[in-house]
This record gives C-alpha cells, structure tokens and sequence, in this order.
C-alpha cells in the first residue's frame, strides 16, 4: 500500500494518507479521502486536493501531499 506524507506549508508533517484513510502523525485515524476531498469522522469536509496541494474549502493552500512511498516492497 502507498502512503503519503501531509505537510503543512512550512514543510511540518501534519501526519499521512495510507489508502482512503487520513491519519495523524501518531497513527491516529483523523479522516477519509473520497473523490479529492478529505474528510473528518463525522463526514465533514475539511480539505480538499488540487493535484498534491492541500487547500481549505476556499481554495487557500494550506500545505501538500508528498511523493508516495510503497510499504509493501
């Protein structure tokens, strides 16, 4: 499976997107990914996609997706 590191801005891990699942950077599942949008457990949209930026639900960066790393090698 692939994960990917979320980053805010400034380049500080914010935690990490393993599959559909958005998780913390103690490993906590924090959100879901679905169709670019990211949500929290409840079903809110929090975030959304635009390539690998992350932006809030007003189009304003907020930080970045990085390169995909396989743990399954």
């Amino acid at each position: 499976m692939t994960r990917q590191g979320v980053f805010d801005r400034n380049g500080e891990r914010l935690g990490y997107v393993e599959g559909d699942r958005l998780y913390d950077v103690e490993g906590v599942q924090t959100g879901l990914l679905r169709d670019g949008v990211i949500y929290d457990l409840k079903e809110t949209r929090r975030w959304l996609l635009d390539g690998h930026a992350l932006t809030d639900l007003q189009g304003a960066v907020v930080g970045y997706l990085g390169d995909g790393i396989r743990d399954d090698v």
